[in-house]
């Protein structure tokens, strides 16, 4: 029986202290002052609004910030007790070794040209060294565990051959298959209606609990944090500003969090004028924001 981790253990899984991301040289400043800790087992989620730096700093984890001019920094940046400073930049990116990343666009995420089955196998093939008959007995496994039931179809399929449920699930299956110790989901349920977003999203907490994999999850949508999120990480202009259990979303200290919370519909806010808003503004221009910057100082 799998030895699953409990969310409870001392030794942090991830451990993320003052990061900071930069792209252009220095002149756009994505993330300013991120951190937090997940531990094994943990699911946490990240939210802020659009341009907040959530899916850079995911990205900075994961080992995919490889763009020309970029820099990414921090005062501790550890997963599974590795230093990930350590890692040299490259146009390639350079997969976290154990982190796999869910991104949020499966018809680009997935590639156009070869099937389904070819790409799941090749993962398989590539982190649990399957051959044959065993890999393939594997990969159509991994279909049916993410609720695709038409295996030969989906097998032989190419992704826009697929619904976009479809291709979600497929997803899904290709970042647990490999058994990753932390599953990044940026935005996993944003092409989805409400009940499929619920519905994906207790398939992608049930399946990683059965792995052993810790969660953490890119989103804009509160009320799922509040329903499958252990803790909440709350982002803004590039830097966390509050990290907080789940059941406590509405008891922040924060304005910025206590804004987010007031934003989101309900029965008894539906009728009203105008909700709440937020004063300020996402970091929409990081080159006007350094250049202020440099003026002031």
């Amino acid at each position: 029986m799998l030895d699953v981790p409990s969310a409870t253990e001392s030794r942090p899984l991830l451990e993320v202290r003052d990061l900071r991301v930069t792209f252009e040289s220095g002149a756009v400043h994505a993330v300013r002052s991120a951190g937090f800790e997940v531990r094994p087992g943990e699911r946490v989620a990240i939210v802020g609004e659009s341009g907040s730096g959530k899916s850079t700093t995911c990205a900075a984890v994961g080992g995919f910030v490889t763009e020309p001019g970029s820099l990414v920094e921090a005062s501790a940046l550890q997963f599974d007790g590795r230093d990930l400073r350590t890692r040299k930049q490259s146009r390639i990116p350079r997969q976290t070794p154990g982190v796999s990343m869910m991104f949020q666009d499966a018809m680009t995420s997935l590639d156009a040209v070869w099937t389904v089955g070819s790409q799941l196998e090749a993962v398989l093939g590539n982190q649990l060294k399957l051959r044959g008959k065993a890999r393939r007995a594997e990969a159509e496994s991994w279909l049916r565990r993410v609720g695709l039931h038409d295996v030969d179809r989906v097998m032989r399929s190419r992704p826009y051959e697929l619904s976009g449920g479809m291709r979600q699930r497929v997803m899904l299956a290709i970042a647990l298959c490999g058994r990753p110790r932390l599953l990044i989901a940026d935005e996993p349920t944003s092409a989805l209606d409400a009940s499929r977003s619920v519905e994906m999203m207790q398939l992608m907490i049930e399946l990683a609990s059965t792995t052993g994999a810790a969660v953490l999850i890119v989103t804009h949508d509160i009320r799922l944090c509040q329903s499958f999120a252990d803790r909440v990480v709350v982002m803004y202009q590039g830097c966390v500003v509050e990290d907080l259990p789940a059941n406590r979303l509405t008891q922040a200290a924060h304005p910025y969090t206590r804004a987010l919370v007031e934003c989101v519909p309900s029965l008894d806010n539906h009728d009203a004028e105008l909700l709440p808003t937020i004063d300020g503004m996402a970091l929409a221009s990081n080159v006007a924001a350094s250049e202020a910057e440099a003026r002031v100082a």
